[in-house]
């Protein structure tokens, strides 16, 4: 028993890439993950299977709704084991300057260099037809848009509501818009309401059936750049585009003296500056924005 406990303890030591070799299968730790780390983590999973071929690849404590259907991954569970892809502290982390990206951060973790810069979901037909069918009913250019995220920066990455009602009534008559996000967020006047009425992978499939989607930093931009769907991004002081840098991604950014910050092992605070990077981007910046991506963008054919 000891023998093997210790042989445990040396083959820790060797090098990752020489364990997965030999194991053929690498289990990956996001503890607690939202819906936007989940799908980062898919990415890791992809570059690992890219680089090693039939291994297996096992992820613990993640949003396991987001995995289903991916090739790339054999198992998801509960346990709190595996290589700890978090990127918030460790050796591998956010810095005030970022050079890298989130998924070349985590990839870095495991061993893994110059990683592909997208995330993965595998929808059904089901949920795309879903989603076609219903887009089918309403006028396009169609806009989706999410308001809120998760609350690990205490609300500092939030767009006043006040801002959203102008541009929605400001373009209401030439845009459609569908609001996603879960049932306790703040309905907009002059949008779809679909607050809490499907699941996030149906929120995922509309988005990809829409036009444009715009949003703050969440789980849906994340989403929008995992079906390729065109978004604007507002970018305020908590961090910063470079750490995402998707392709079909284009950021609006307010830059100040303060920001970005974002915080590694801290309790965040709410913003003793009362969110006023947020309150810099102006609705005009962001029409402004939709008028440089083009009319191409807004008016792409949907498959």
């Amino acid at each position: 028993m000891r023998m093997r406990k210790l042989f445990r303890i040396l083959f820790a030591l060797l090098p990752l890439s020489f364990q997965i070799l030999v194991k053929k299968k690498i289990t990956l730790l996001y503890d607690m993950a939202g819906y936007g780390d989940t799908l980062l983590v898919s990415a890791v999973a992809r570059e690992l299977k890219k680089k090693y071929g039939e291994i297996e690849i096992i992820i613990n404590r993640a949003k396991s709704e987001l995995l289903e259907n991916n090739p790339n991954i054999d198992k998801v569970g509960q346990r709190y084991y595996g290589i700890d892809l978090n990127y918030h502290y460790g050796k591998y982390t956010i810095k005030k300057n970022p050079g890298n990206t989130l998924i070349q951060i985590m990839c870095k973790k495991v061993g893994v260099d110059n990683p592909k810069n997208m995330v993965d979901i595998y929808l059904t037909k089901e949920e795309i037809q879903y989603a076609t069918m219903y887009t089918k009913k309403i006028n396009r250019p169609i806009i989706t848009f999410h308001t809120t995220s998760n609350n690990f920066d205490n609300s500092r990455k939030l767009w006043p509501i006040t801002y959203w009602e102008k541009i929605v009534h400001i373009l209401r008559n030439d845009y459609t818009f569908i609001q996603l996000g879960n049932s306790s967020e703040i309905p907009i006047r002059g949008s779809i309401n679909f607050l809490g009425k499907q699941n996030i992978r149906l929120s995922i499939a509309l988005i990809k059936k829409a036009d444009l989607h715009l949003g703050i930093v969440s789980s849906l931009m994340h989403g929008a750049a995992a079906v390729g769907t065109p978004a604007i991004i507002l970018f305020g002081g908590f961090e910063r585009f470079a750490l995402h840098q998707y392709e079909n991604m284009y950021p609006v950014e307010s830059h100040i003296e303060c920001s970005p910050c974002i915080k590694v092992d801290e309790k965040m605070q709410q913003c003793p500056f009362n969110n006023r990077c947020m309150f810099e981007i102006t609705p005009e910046m962001v029409i402004d924005k939709m008028s440089v991506i083009g009319y191409n963008v807004l008016k792409r054919k949907v498959l």
